[in-house]
């Protein structure tokens, strides 16, 4: 019995067990810069596979959604590569004609994972998420025209672990019955000394019961017949049971709206965060604006541009604080379509605010680049949002479902600044604990004091029209904007001017100007906008404040 099933064991892990991996190969001549492997046949057999490319040159492969690689690829030329309709699972080359475009796919912020190689490279690619893979030497020569795609087979080896856990049982077990028999057996064969029996008195003769149920008879028979007969009819009687009724499956309503998928997954999020901070910290360290090209634009880019030119006029101007990269929080926008939008809150270890970084991606073959550097307030709490692997809705910039137009904000918020509860829109804002709105606004209502021969006027504005906007679980918004304020000094009497010191001296070129300056500044702001129909007030949530100009009048 032991060898039986010990044999039976060593059978399921060699000559019954499958083989390790269903494996799909192709090779053709590749005339496509570019070949797709959609997701379809990459479900071909179920868990996930790894795709391996043989070329003469550089090899790559990538995997990210189907339609994101679609849209990458958009108007050129490319191969697809599928399993055939019908009969065993073969892989067939489809050519899809279009434009021949030179362009690198290295390095998109589109892919999940990459892989690079020298006449060879290999990726497993995790199948979920409407996954597809790219194939590709460098953007300009075809892709490599042999490829293979495996499956590993999971094979469960539990039936053979028991076998031969049972097995070695069962051997153990005869071992040691067979080693007590023959101690046992030796042990009868020594010789015996006979002892002399100790005397004993008379024997008492028991008598016997009267009550004793005899061993045979009728009535014995009769009693197991019976007992046999209710067996039977208890079993009989339980086979004539009615059958459990089945339970007939409840039928679920499901929502006829398919939702966009988020358009980044948490690996990809990671990437892109750790790219930006890198630049950001060569670019910080050398003060050079062209390194911030590639990674920044609009708001962050013009305002870290200008301190760069601060920082070299001046020793006084501290480095800018570092873009960490460690991710505490992330919010994707859930679209099929572009631009796209990506909001992540990072945290540093040395107790300074976490900073909000507010992305943009313009199209598909372009990089995420960071439009806001926002430093948010003590204290700020974000409302509740989607999960980051569902994504946000992205929210239009004059969506009126709000409390407050997106767009709208600047001057909106800029007249509360000014005017405080005599503003209109005073009412609108949660400003209970709105440090910068009181330090902004207690600044200016004493620059009016201090200037008793100069007049100063205000304005607050829209700096850039790429207003950033994401959907909160609650139907409201996180809107990044871009607040420009302008700060007009003329002098009322002729003959006198108006004199400036610090950075704007730096940025004016001189001490001053007899017909007055024009100081701008620039503030990266985030706020939760309410919906129209909550009972809650619009809240600014973080906050970065910079010196752009200075021009005489």
């Amino acid at each position: 019995m032991s060898l039986s099933l010990a044999l039976v064991g060593v059978a399921q892990r060699t000559i019954w067990a499958p083989p390790p991996a269903h494996v799909l190969n192709l090779e053709y001549d590749a005339e496509n810069h570019f070949a797709v492997i959609d997701q379809k046949t990459l479900s071909t057999y179920p868990g996930n596979p790894t795709v391996t490319v043989f070329g003469d040159e550089k090899t790559f492969i990538s995997s990210a959604r189907e339609s994101d690689i679609r849209a990458w690829i958009a108007d050129s030329s490319f191969t697809s590569i599928q399993t055939k309709a019908s009969g065993t699972p073969e892989l067939e080359p489809i050519s899809n004609f279009g434009i021949d475009q030179s362009i690198s796919p290295r390095g998109s912020d589109l892919w999940r994972d990459e892989a690079n190689g020298k006449q060879k490279a290999e990726l497993a690619v995790t199948n979920e998420q409407e996954a597809a893979v790219l194939i590709a030497t460098d953007g300009r020569s075809p892709a490599p025209g042999k490829v293979t795609v495996s499956w590993p087979i999971a094979y469960d080896l539990t039936p053979s672990n028991i076998n031969l856990i049972i097995a070695a049982v069962l051997l153990a077990a005869a071992l040691i019955i067979n080693l007590l028999s023959v101690s046992e057996e030796r042990r009868r064969r020594r010789p015996q000394r006979r002892v002399p029996k100790a005397p004993q008195g008379p024997k008492t003769r028991n008598r016997k019961s009267r009550l004793d149920i005899p061993r045979r008879g009728r009535r014995v028979a009769r009693k197991v017949s019976v007992a046999t007969s209710g067996v039977l009819v208890l079993g009989l009687l339980s086979g004539c049971a009615p059958a459990a009724t089945p339970v007939e499956p409840t039928p679920t309503p499901t929502s006829g709206v398919i939702a966009d998928p988020p358009v980044l997954i948490e690996s990809q999020i990671q990437k892109i965060v750790s790219n930006v901070a890198m630049w950001a910290k060569k670019a910080d360290g050398a003060t050079d604006k062209a390194m911030l090209e590639s990674r920044f634009e609009g708001a962050a880019q013009q305002m870290r541009t200008t301190y760069y030119y601060l920082m070299s006029k001046s020793s006084k101007n501290e480095a800018l604080p570092p873009i960490e990269e460690r991710i505490t929080w992330s919010l994707p926008a859930a679209s099929n379509i572009w631009p796209r939008t990506l909001m992540v809150v990072t945290d540093a270890e040395d107790n300074k605010l976490p900073q909000m970084l507010v992305m943009s991606q313009s199209s598909p073959r372009t990089q995420y680049k960071v439009s806001y550097v926002i430093s948010l307030v003590p204290g700020a709490a974000l409302p509740p949002v989607a999960a980051a692997d569902a994504g946000a809705i992205p929210v239009a910039s004059d969506s009126a479902y709000l409390k407050v137009v997106p767009r709208q904000l600047p001057p909106t918020y800029g007249d509360v600044i000014d005017k405080g509860a005599l503003s209109e829109h005073f009412g609108l804002f949660n400003l209970e604990n709105d440090k910068y709105y009181a330090d902004v606004s207690a600044l200016e209502q004493a620059q009016v004091q201090k200037l008793t021969k100069a007049k100063i006027k205000f304005k607050h504005f829209l700096g850039s029209s790429k207003v950033l906007s994401l959907s909160t679980a609650s139907g409201g918004a996180l809107v990044a904007v871009y607040m420009k304020d302008d700060y007009t000094i003329k002098p009322i009497k002729a003959g006198s001017g108006v004199t400036v010191s610090g950075n704007e001296k730096i940025l004016l070129g001189t001490a001053g100007s007899v017909k007055g300056v024009r100081s701008t500044y620039g503030n990266m702001m985030v706020f939760y906008v309410p919906p129209l129909s909550a009972d809650e007030k619009t809240t600014l949530l973080g906050v970065t404040q910079g010196l752009l100009a200075v021009k005489g009048l």
